[in-house]
């Protein structure tokens, strides 16, 4: 699922996953290495993807289907909040 989220966000700003990889310090082969030997990255390796991108961290591992950051801040906190009634009335 990673490796899907960070090759759409790279699509939407038309940079290579190879232009990604050395932006943040990686080898060139690493989102390939990800996709065909099924290497996970580490957390660190996540959040500074999750921070390249300006998504979150639920957002890359597929927990989360919207982006809140992408919303903005305000739009983000409004929807954590449905989220939260929403968990506390299934309980």
């Amino acid at each position: 699922m990673i490796y899907y989220r960070i090759n759409e966000l790279a699509d939407k700003q038309g940079k290579s996953l190879k232009r990604i990889a050395i932006d943040l310090g990686l080898s060139q082969s690493y989102f390939y290495n990800m996709k065909y030997l099924n290497t996970s990255p580490s957390t660190d390796i996540i959040v500074k993807i999750a921070d390249y991108f300006h998504v979150s961290v639920d957002y890359l591992l597929g927990r989360d289907k919207d982006d809140c950051y992408k919303k903005g801040f305000d739009d983000g906190i409004d929807f954590v909040k449905k989220e939260m009634l929403e968990s506390l009335k299934k309980v």
